[in-house]
């Protein structure tokens, strides 16, 4: 047996050495930034919502996929199960959920419906003021459903590892269809009150879902990272073989095909209509710089990952698997950069502050993933389907 086979992935380590730099280096990032004008009064506040909306993405699409797993069992599901409930368990879902609190407080900076000048003159805003009066407690009311949920798929899974009785995954398997669509409301109702509701008049009943799609392609292109960075070491020298690295691939290219479709079917539908409270959104999004960004993400975050993840050697070989995955993670930050910060940014444009804070956030959830990762064995013998998984072909 080789050196490289026999040793064991640290991944716990790797996470939490990469999250402290991150935060190390967001810090000193953001105080540089916030020692230069930026020519915005809000600089701090909009880099700290874009920070919080990229990682916050990442932990929902964990949630999120972990229940698709619980509902579905699927054989590609067992050997990232691990991962899933790492970045997308109750502590991540928790602690997001508490760093949501200063948007909160600054809800003003975001919000024309929180502006009592703007609420006077427009009418609009006032039919919809019953709705966004109860903003905060629809907040709450999402976190603690996903949290619970989250809770209740640990503890099962927590009592499956311990005895090994299959009436613990059966249980999640039971409710896996509940949560899904639990999780889906939740979700939709979130990104809506959360970014779409910046938005005096626009909407789009599609906005929700759509980053549901980003969020979980975003989660897969993380696990992808690790499980082909990580193939030869153990545990996962064991289960890394051609099917798992075929699924994941996928999985990705499935989810990029969706987000196309969306992001397509969303600018059609609107662009069809031509009415001026819808195309707002879109108008946008087509001077000061915007207009060449989103041209760019056609390329960026649709063709090159699609015809990579179509041919056969990308999802044969894990490091060239662990590629696309590493640089999907930068297609996402792209794509949530266009969709996400024009809203204030009449310019495009980036500063010291937005990299540092969105540095800092990620530097939280890397030493977050690091300390649950390790809490628990990252793949388990003792689940008969993932035997079956393991010798799947």
């Amino acid at each position: 047996m080789s050196m490289v086979s026999t040793m064991t992935t640290r991944i716990d380590k790797s996470t939490k050495l990469l999250g402290a730099v991150f935060l190390a280096v967001g810090i000193v990032v953001g105080l540089l930034g916030m020692a230069t004008p930026t020519g915005d009064p809000h600089a701090l506040e909009h880099a700290y919502l874009f920070g919080w909306v990229y990682w916050a993405c990442l932990v929902f699409g964990c949630f999120g996929l972990s229940l698709l797993h619980h509902c579905t069992r699927g054989h590609w599901g067992f050997p990232i199960l691990r991962l899933f409930e790492a970045g997308g368990g109750p502590v991540n879902l928790g602690l997001f959920g508490l760093l949501f609190l200063p948007i909160v407080f600054w809800k003003q900076v975001f919000y024309p419906w929180a502006r009592p000048a703007e609420v006077a003159v427009d009418p609009i805003l006032q039919h919809k003021a019953v709705w966004f009066n109860l903003w905060e407690p629809r907040l709450l009311f999402y976190f603690v459903v996903m949290i619970a949920l989250a809770v209740l798929n640990k503890n099962w899974q927590k009592k499956e590892d311990e005895s090994g009785d299959e009436k613990w995954w059966k249980k999640r398997q039971y409710f896996g269809g509940l949560f899904i669509v639990i999780f889906m409301f939740c979700s939709n109702f979130l990104w809506t009150d959360v970014l779409m509701s910046q938005y005096s008049h626009w909407f789009s009943t599609i906005y929700g879902v759509w980053f549901v799609v980003g969020s979980c392609l975003l989660a897969f292109a993380f696990c992808s990272v690790i499980i082909g960075t990580q193939a030869k070491k153990k545990p996962y020298d064991e289960v890394v073989k051609p099917w798992l690295l075929k699924d994941l691939g996928n999985w990705m290219l499935t989810f990029t095909m969706l987000w196309a479709y969306f992001s397509l079917s969303q600018y059609l539908i609107i662009w069809s209509g031509n009415l001026e409270e819808f195309t707002s959104f879109f108008i946008q999004r087509s001077v000061n710089g915007w207009d060449v960004h989103g041209t760019a993400l056609i390329g960026l975050h649709f063709l090159i990952p699609f015809v990579a993840l179509l041919a056969p050697r990308t999802k044969k070989v894990p490091m060239m698997l662990a590629g696309i995955g590493l640089y999907i993670l930068f297609a996402r930050f792209l794509d949530l950069w266009y969709v996400v910060t024009p809203t204030w940014k009449t310019h495009w444009g980036i500063n010291l502050l937005d990299i540092g804070m969105f540095l800092a956030f990620g530097g939280v959830w890397l030493l977050l993933f690091g300390f649950q990762v390790a809490q628990a064995p990252l793949i388990t013998h003792r689940i008969h389907p993932f035997k079956e998984a393991v010798d799947h072909v």
